[in-house]
């Protein structure tokens, strides 16, 4: 721990920026956000934007959960292909999530500029590459319904050998590239805008974990170890984090938090960096158990995936897996040092959805993006906005409606394990 923060490859290369304070005494508010991450800041800027007065409380620091540790793409799609979501629910509500989608990596690139957040933001595209046939055949339906089905021609597919050049390796049938992909040093994102926020009078504190939450007459009492907010309406941006903090509270129970594990290598040499990802795009292939990899400014190779899923090992062993992984990718960087190791938590849903909606009268939510939340999170500040504000949202399948509690939560660390095994062979036999 460096500071109070785990390290990681982000954290070491941070710019200075912005101190936060705990909170002390107590406040007052229109809108109290419970989390200073992607989902909760974003909340943050849509509603100092329509000038509803709002506070953050965040119960460690700015950045040290997943959205300072994540990979820091930003992808404009979801984890079930476009042409499968229009076969299970219908062709316009599959065209309302893929505009959405859309609409969420512009919404970080909007932030990026308005804001002036220095954090290494690219959008240049990001390539999905396919592990099998089967993928590759999905990938390949993705783009004819997008230009039968919902007009839009943007994205395109790779052949093999246009993805071996690309990628710089051939362990892939093709891939799908979307121009409209992004990337950002996540940890740099989220503190810079958060500081933004605080110098345009939205406070932001640190340190103040909310231990308890109440009706006291017609708004909601929050406590806080340094004191309290009274705020007419709450956001629950807490996502992996999230604990009960109201009488039958379950919103924990729907989700199962996760933990994504990334490596760093030591900066390639000139040689190595010609044939390791030459196009210089961020990745995120279709395995169940996905591997994703970007070169990073510092010339080192970041890939990531799943280690250990219950996130309490730090040792070397837990990042094995991905070692491997990353040899299988690219044989020629087999043994190759790495220099950084870290692990941040993801919420994973039953439908693989982030799901936003109203836990109770003038208390919302927004959570479960296993793993896509750069983008996503940025959509839900916008939803959750709204939501505060009055207003009716359409999220679609994102929606409250049949986001239940896991089945089994208690055990969800035995039944992780047992699916996280079977997802490994079935890639494995898949490759």
């Amino acid at each position: 721990m460096t500071g109070g923060h785990p390290n990681s490859h982000w954290r070491a290369t941070a710019k200075p920026g912005a101190a936060f304070a705990g909170l002390d005494g107590d406040r007052q508010v229109d809108a109290l956000i419970v989390g200073g991450g992607f989902t909760g800041l974003s909340t943050a800027r849509e509603l100092s934007g329509r000038g509803i007065d709002c506070a953050v409380v965040e119960g460690q620091d700015i950045g040290w959960g997943a959205s300072g540790r994540t990979g820091g793409f930003a992808v404009p799609r979801f984890k079930m292909n476009y042409s499968t979501l229009a076969r299970e629910h219908g062709d316009e509500v599959a065209r309302g999530l893929f505009a959405q989608a859309v609409e969420a990596v512009d919404s970080v690139t909007e932030t990026v500029e308005a804001y002036g957040i220095d954090c290494g933001f690219q959008r240049n595209g990001h390539l999905t590459p396919a592990h099998s046939r089967t993928a590759l055949a999905g990938l390949q339906a993705d783009v004819d319904w997008l230009r039968g089905r919902a007009g839009d021609r943007t994205a395109r597919m790779m052949s093999r050998e246009e993805a071996a050049e690309a990628l710089g390796t051939q362990v892939y049938h093709g891939a799908y590239l979307d121009p409209r992909g992004a990337c950002l040093q996540p940890y740099d994102y989220t503190r810079g805008l958060a500081a933004a926020l605080q110098a345009r009078g939205v406070p932001v504190f640190t340190a103040s974990p909310v231990e308890a939450l109440r009706r006291d007459g017609g708004r909601w009492l929050a406590q806080t170890p340094g004191g309290t907010v009274r705020a007419r309406s709450v956001v629950l941006a807490t996502n992996a984090y999230t604990r009960p903090l109201l009488p039958g509270d379950d919103l924990h129970r729907r989700v199962v938090p996760v933990a994504s594990s990334i490596i760093a290598t030591r900066p390639l040499n000139s040689h190595e960096r010609q044939i390791t990802l030459p196009c210089g795009l961020p990745v995120t292939d279709t395995r169940r158990l996905v591997s994703y990899f970007r070169i990073l400014p510092t010339g080192q190779l970041l890939f990531g995936g799943r280690g250990d899923i219950t996130g309490r090992r730090d040792d070397p062993a837990v990042f094995r897996t991905l070692e491997r992984q990353l040899a299988l990718t690219y044989p020629h960087l087999k043994g190759i040092e790495i220099q950084e190791r870290w692990a941040g938590m993801v919420a994973v849903t039953l439908d693989s959805f982030p799901h936003v909606g109203r836990l109770d009268d003038g208390v919302f939510y927004a959570l479960g993006y296993g793993g896509r939340g750069v983008a996503l999170s940025s959509l839900m500040g916008r939803r959750l906005a709204a939501l505060v504000a009055g207003e009716t949202i359409a999220p679609g399948p994102m929606g409250d409606s049949g986001f239940d509690p896991v089945p089994f939560h208690a055990w969800r660390r035995t039944g992780m394990r047992i699916m996280t095994r079977y997802y490994q062979v079935r890639d494995l036999f898949e490759r």
